[in-house]
């Protein structure tokens, strides 16, 4: 071979060695269990601070298993494996772009835990109904653990129907014990619905292990509609109270207000939701009346709230009540006299006060002019003492 022959092998070859020797692969991703769901397990494969790639890859062993594309250059990818891949026997690595090979990783599934045993729950009143602002006593029991292991705590929970449930009062912290009580006090209908209890235990391998719930009990907070009242002359006095027609049969009851005792008690028929109550005679002079109805559910008697107020006035016919108006009419026409006197009597007094002042000027000034007349000379008496003197005595002149 010519020496230029040697000579370019040898530049190929060096220029080959010093190309691969430029080039190095980027450095290796990790590739972690993040997430266990049912039957799936998910894996996320890291490429290191700095680095990136388009086209991420997941081996199972050496064979290409999945592959996640970006548009972009991202730091991450994650994979899903299920059924079979999810065993623990498994093997898994991955690549970003020409990178190179994580470590291999093995699947951690999830834990199959069987939760403890649900517990009884128990309710006061036991039919569940409730007037709104009565109190519901729970009782939360937990069966005996075999392992001699208490519960932490318990919880009692209401729900709606398709929905875990919300705590509706402070967890009960137990020591040593199998059971709980709990009150909740009810407000109105939002109060009803589905309730349920469970208890938690501590373990040492998963922590906190909550029991299956207990069966739910029922419990309706009922508001009977208000009654209302009417007075009426209708075939003589008469007081009507009308309930709701989804409850009949109930019994009624008319109050005077301010009397905690009812006046009158009556039921109505199998088919009404009524009831008529005769005026009370002893009470001619007229009052406010209010009325209230209940009804049997179960074991529980539910009442409703009390009527607005009825005025009954004054009944006729009654010695007391003509007597009553007549000595009120009295009354008030005595004293609308005595007024009326009053002011006549203030008029009267004012004009005479004026009368006086201007009779006591007017003699002031006649007296005034009185003196004044003694003081001026009359026009019939002459104006000298001694007229015509001169005339009488000629020696004067």
């Amino acid at each position: 071979m010519p020496f230029c022959g040697y000579f370019l092998t040898a530049l190929i070859i060096l220029k080959l060695h010093f190309s691969a020797a430029e080039y190095s692969a980027p450095p290796a991703p990790t590739l972690n269990q993040t997430a266990v769901g049912g039957s799936s397990v998910e894996l996320v494969c890291q490429a290191p601070e700095g680095y990136g790639g388009l086209v991420f890859k997941l081996y199972k062993m050496q064979q290409l298993i999945d592959k996640v594309e970006h548009p972009s250059e991202q730091q991450r990818a994650h994979f899903i494996l299920r059924g079979k891949d999810t065993e623990k026997e498994n093997l898994y690595c991955c690549q970003y772009d020409r990178s190179m090979i994580s470590f291999y990783m093995q699947p951690e599934p999830e834990v199959s835990v069987s939760p403890p045993p649900s517990p009884h729950l128990m309710v006061e009143p036991s039919s569940g109904h409730v007037n709104p602002g009565e109190t519901l006593s729970f009782h939360c029991q937990a069966p005996p653990d075999p392992q001699k292991q208490p519960p932490e705590a318990f919880l009692l929970l209401r729900r709606a129907k398709g929905t875990p449930g919300s705590m509706v009062a402070p967890a009960q912290l137990v020591s040593q014990s199998h059971e709980a009580h709990f009150s909740v006090k009810t407000m109105g209908r939002e109060d009803g619905g589905e309730y349920v209890c469970l208890y938690q235990l501590k373990s040492a391998k998963t922590g906190q292990v909550n029991s299956t719930t207990s069966q739910p009990v029922h419990i309706t907070v009922i508001e009977l509609p208000v009654p209302t009242l009417f007075w009426s002359r209708h075939k003589g006095e008469v007081l009507e109270c009308v309930g709701s027609p989804s409850y009949p049969q109930g019994f009624f009851y008319l109050y005077r207000v301010g009397n905690l005792s009812p006046e009158v008690t009556h039921q109505a028929s199998l088919t009404q939701h009524s009831a008529r109550f005769p005026v009370p005679t002893h009470n001619e002079h007229g009052g406010q009346y209010q009325c209230q109805y209940s009804v049997s559910l179960g074991n529980s008697k539910v009442f409703s709230k009390m009527s607005s107020p009825v005025n009954i006035p004054c009944i006729t016919g009654y010695h007391s009540c003509t007597s009553t108006s007549t000595d009120l009419a009295l009354i008030v026409g005595s004293v609308s006299a005595g007024v009326l006197f009053l002011i006549v009597v203030a008029i009267l007094g004012f004009a005479m006060h004026r009368h006086n002042l201007t009779l006591q000027r007017v003699d002031t000034e006649s007296e005034d002019n009185r003196q004044m007349l003694r003081g001026r000379p009359s026009f019939s008496e002459p104006i000298y003492d001694t007229p015509m003197a001169t005339f009488k005595n000629p020696s004067l002149c």
